[in-house]
């Protein structure tokens, strides 16, 4: 009896507080395997290249993978690896199916029965409703910016499981000369900073704290708002300086009293290789759903550990983005923890059949084949960008 082979290869974006880019692949035998991509735009026409690719053929994840990274451009960054990370997600959801197997088998197996997950508290806020079920975080300001809401968010986290937690340090802009600084003076790293320490005394050392600048800084700026985050004893200034320049974050972590964690905006093993070969960070975060998918995650994880540099993941996903993560973070050996960005949603956990999948601050792999979780497209749906994409997402 012949191997069913790819039928179809469809997106529907999601709004929920991101935007989530949900692929589906179907089988000729009817079987569906689900996947997330991280947002950009151009996500459909580089899914449809890919389908014309691989429609047509038997599930074999790495043959296709190269198959789509050989035949469409600039597969090595950008949106092009997002919608490739997105997919090679519904082709393991689709391998295991087809295997009776989780995709933590395929990859390799667990090491830990359970994940991790950190809570992202913004910066004491949360998000809103806007109208249309278009939901979107709200602006750090000094509304947000206050050691109540700080203290308030972190005892809700810290009631619901989790033991790790995170804030963010943007600098509100009415506080800054233009928006495009990155050196700020010493009031201003004062004020974002001071409500940690509100937090801290609040948690004690039952949760751990972590910190994102969102690479909004300059070296002396990062380095002054690490020097004040020591005093609390942080878990890890994430993203303290943009990307670009590894030697830049290299000198924020050679001179920064507190862990350097970063990651999220780098794609592929290549980016990850100078990263960590420079000892330019303590902890690496990449995004699953941007830096080239499962597998590649697992690659960059075998190298970090080569140089004890331990890995958790940036994630601002859907369920089943989450999920996939999930599976491949049960099989990395030193893993700390996946983010998870939407606390303050109320239909999160409504975008899987299976409903919520984190509890006590920990997502617990399931046993069923492929990513053992199903989409509830219903709940897709009635959240759709574009209600244009629907019909065709459902043929």
């Amino acid at each position: 009896m012949s191997e069913p082979t790819i039928k179809s290869v469809r997106v529907l974006t999601v709004m929920g507080n991101f935007e989530w880019p949900i692929v589906k692949v179907e089988l000729s035998n009817g079987l569906v395997g689900y996947g997330e991509c991280h947002r950009g735009p151009g996500i459909k026409e580089v899914l449809r290249r890919a389908e014309e690719l691989i429609r047509g053929r038997e599930v074999n994840v790495e043959y296709l993978l190269r198959l789509v990274r050989k035949h469409i451009p600039n597969s090595e960054w950008g949106v092009v690896n997002n919608a490739i990370s997105g997919l090679e997600t519904a082709l393991w959801d689709l391998k295991g199916k087809l295997t009776g197997l989780p995709v933590y088998e395929l990859l390799g197996g667990r090491v830990r029965d359970r994940v991790a997950v950190y809570a992202d508290l913004h910066a004491g806020a949360g998000i809103t409703e806007t109208g249309g079920k278009r939901w979107v975080e709200l602006a750090s300001t000094e509304v947000a910016y206050n050691v109540e809401n700080y203290v308030r968010r972190a005892r809700e986290a810290m009631g619901m499981g989790f033991r790790y937690i995170k804030f963010d340090v943007d600098v509100p802009e009415n506080m800054m000369e233009t928006e495009f600084d990155r050196t700020v003076g010493m009031k201003v790293v004062k004020f974002v900073t001071s409500f940690i320490g509100g937090v801290r005394d609040a948690v004690k050392y039952d949760v751990d704290i972590m910190i994102d600048g969102h690479w909004a800084f300059s070296v002396p700026t990062a380095l002054a708002i690490a020097r004040e985050l020591a005093r609390y004893d942080v878990f890890w200034f994430e993203d303290p300086v943009p990307p670009e320049n590894i030697d830049a974050m290299m000198e924020v972590r050679l001179k920064s009293p507190v862990p350097i964690a970063t990651g999220e905006k780098l794609y592929r093993l290549s980016q990850f290789r100078e990263l960590i070969g420079k000892g330019a960070t303590d902890i690496i975060h990449p995004d699953v759903q941007r830096l080239g998918g499962l597998l590649e995650m697992k690659k960059i994880a075998y190298l970090a550990e080569e140089y004890y540099v331990p890995v958790a993941i940036h994630n601002i996903s859907s369920p089943i983005g989450t999920m996939a993560n999930a599976h491949v973070a049960a099989t990395i050996g030193d893993f700390i923890a996946i983010e998870w960005h939407a606390i303050d949603l109320p239909w999160w956990p409504d975008m899987v059949r299976e409903g919520m999948i984190i509890r006590d601050g920990h997502i617990i792999p399931p046993k069923r084949p492929g990513l053992g979780v199903e989409l509830n497209e219903r709940v897709a749906i009635d959240h759709a960008k574009d209600q244009g994409e629907v019909k065709e997402f459902l043929q």
